[in-house]
């Protein structure tokens, strides 16, 4: 049966052997987690991560259900059942699987408590495809909360755990006891928890340094961090000759996969190994790519490598070079720079000839891999620049300084402060008086 199955939820069978005694099952290597592994490690999942893993569970067992003239049923779906590798689902110990008819016929019966539905527990009972349907609310209801469903509570007390209204009742048509009362089919099941689900679009963010030692990577790395505590899969990538990467890759003793891929603090981090290094083709919906120093125009990429957002560090303090020209006439649609190392009391000169550009003062925050406090709250703001929403826009701070002593080191000309979010603009908006020495809603510098 299983050599017939072909799904990408379902590891490839390549061969079956047996000999006088034992049967030998020659399969598809799967590297990842089991779910059970990631809620061990993590608590409960996120919301957008929880819907994104059952959906596609949804998605295996549908195929099951409709797989030939009779449904396979699977009978045994558990957190330890399940991998997740590379963001993809994969169903897996298929030793309770049977066709319906056969399923129903068998005097023995065998099931995960929690996980198993009540016919289960008796030999009396008819099976159908109710019955994984009941397995995936229990499923629904572990990875959403960390517990197992308890059969001592009813199945609307249940979902008055869940995050909304609409979830727990779809978790209760799933727990209820009697199966007449469950889902009828997966696909129904599958319309209603779409409904709940946040799509999230494919996005390349490339991320380049305006100088050596302005912390690109370390902002790459607090952006991936929390993307994947939102519950959005990502992939951090190095697209340029370093060693930090791999430097921690030994330090913590993880192997690249076939992807090319290790994780780390719950992160998915690929290094770089040349240009000639081929890999398996990943399917993260956003890619970080660290891609080193600006480099002016050689760095216009087209076709596949061409970004949707570039972000370009810049350092926050006076003597650090000012972004470069062909950066602003590249990429002013969708640049955005982000000023590090700097502090609300600096005031860091604008870059001369720049039309309407989005700019944001990145706070410190010492590990990347978790970000807390205000890191996240300015990670929330630079990701809500990222996908183009309005977010602090309204936040401007700006001065024009003339004739003091950091505008004659920089000879003269526009200045202004590093707040979490402003924009490069001809004119200032919301500017409501003008101070001394052409300050626009700031008191006047000296």
């Amino acid at each position: 049966m299983l050599k017939e199955l072909r799904h990408p939820g379902i590891p490839v069978i390549y061969d079956i052997e047996e000999d006088e005694e034992h049967s030998y099952l020659v399969e598809e290597y799967l590297q990842g987690d089991s779910l059970n592994s990631l809620v061990s490690r993590q608590g409960p999942l996120t919301r957008c991560t929880v819907l994104r893993y059952v959906i596609q569970l949804c998605g295996v067992v549908y195929y099951l259900h409709s797989a030939g003239t009779e449904p396979i049923l699977h009978l045994d779906l558990q957190p330890k059942n399940l991998l997740v590798c590379h963001e993809n689902l994969k169903l897996i110990d298929f030793g309770q699987a049977e066709r319906l008819s056969k399923a129903n016929r068998s005097r023995q019966r065998f099931g995960t408590v929690g996980f198993a539905a009540p016919e289960l527990y008796s030999c009396e009972k008819r099976l159908d495809e109710r019955t994984d349907i009941y397995a995936i609310g229990a499923l629904l209801f572990y990875l959403a909360t960390g517990e197992y469903p308890s059969s001592d509570t009813s199945p609307a007390m249940l979902g008055l755990k869940m995050w909304s209204r609409e979830a727990g009742r779809i978790l209760a048509a799933c727990l209820e006891p009697e199966k007449n009362s469950r889902y009828t089919s997966v696909d129904r099941l599958i319309e209603d928890l779409e409904k709940l689900q946040q799509p999230v679009s494919s996005q390349l963010v490339a991320v380049y340094g305006n100088e050596p030692g302005v912390g690109t990577t370390h902002i790459s790395l607090g952006l991936c961090a929390y993307l994947w505590k939102m519950g959005i899969p990502n992939l951090y990538e190095e697209r340029h000759p370093c060693t930090k990467l791999h430097s921690l890759q030994k330090s913590q003793g993880r192997a690249a996969d076939a992807y090319g891929i290790f994780r780390f603090s719950g992160c998915a981090l690929k290094p770089f190994f040349g240009r000639q290094a081929r890999f398996l083709d990943h399917h993260y919906p956003v890619v970080i790519q660290d891609r080193g120093l600006w480099k002016g125009r050689e760095n216009r990429e087209t076709g596949e490598d061409k970004p949707d957002t570039v972000l370009l560090v810049v350092g926050g303090k006076w003597w650090n070079h000012s972004p470069d020209k062909d950066f602003f006439s590249l990429w002013l649609d969708r640049g955005c720079l982000i000023y590090n190392f700097s502090d609300k009391k600096i005031w860091v000169k604008r870059p001369d000839g720049v039309g309407p550009i989005r700019a944001l003062r990145a706070p410190l925050f010492s590990n990347p891999f978790q970000p807390e406090g205000e890191a996240q709250t300015w990670l929330k703001l630079l990701w809500e620049s990222v996908n183009g929403q309005k977010g602090g826009e309204d936040v401007i701070k700006s001065s024009q300084k003339a004739g003091s002593d950091n505008g004659r080191h920089f000879g003269g000309g526009k200045w202004m402060r590093c707040y979490p979010f402003f924009h490069f603009t001809g004119k200032l908006p919301g500017c409501s008086r003008t101070g001394k020495d052409g300050a626009f809603g700031v008191e006047s510098q000296r």
